[in-house]
């Protein structure tokens, strides 16, 4: 059991940077994905580098950041790095603006469904256009999830 004095410590130990915080910096992602093999959108979903960041997100972000899912999260050059941490934010701020996303039965305390849904960039999206090329949205599957990407703009 965690005492209440020592949540703190409990959660820093576990809990990777909140990316909506004053805090969270495009060093503070550079620090958080230096040295990864992993692919970017496996090294997102981390909670113990990132926090609350999903699948849905993930997809959004990398999208935004015109990353490619599999690219080694290592090897992201700093202007990709700073390109994604405006990513994550924007996609996220997107998410929280929207009231989530419904997707299957997430409701808003009100009972409402969120609209975030209407806004998806890729996630969800396969074989349709995508927003900024034209390119048909393609889906892969990377660190065991379902992944949506544009293969023109995120190369």
């Amino acid at each position: 059991m965690v005492e209440p004095e020592e949540i703190g410590t409990y959660l820093d130990d576990r809990v990777g940077h909140e990316p909506l915080a004053r805090a969270f910096t495009p060093k503070r992602l550079g620090e958080a994905l230096a040295g990864r093999q992993a692919p970017v959108k496996a090294a997102l979903l981390d909670q113990r580098r990132l926090a609350g960041v999903g699948n849905i997100y993930a997809d959004e972000s990398l999208w935004r950041a015109g990353i490619h899912p599999r690219r080694p999260a290592g090897e992201l050059a700093p202007a990709e790095i700073a390109a994604l941490h405006r990513g994550v934010r924007a996609a996220l701020r997107a998410g929280i603006t929207r009231q989530g996303a419904t997707l299957s039965d997430y409701r808003q305390p009100d009972g409402a469904s969120g609209r975030m849904q209407d806004e998806f960039k890729v996630y969800g999206r396969g074989g349709e256009p995508c927003d900024r090329c034209g390119t048909p949205i393609e889906k892969t599957r990377v660190a065991g999830r379902g992944t949506w990407y544009c293969p023109s703009c995120q190369c």
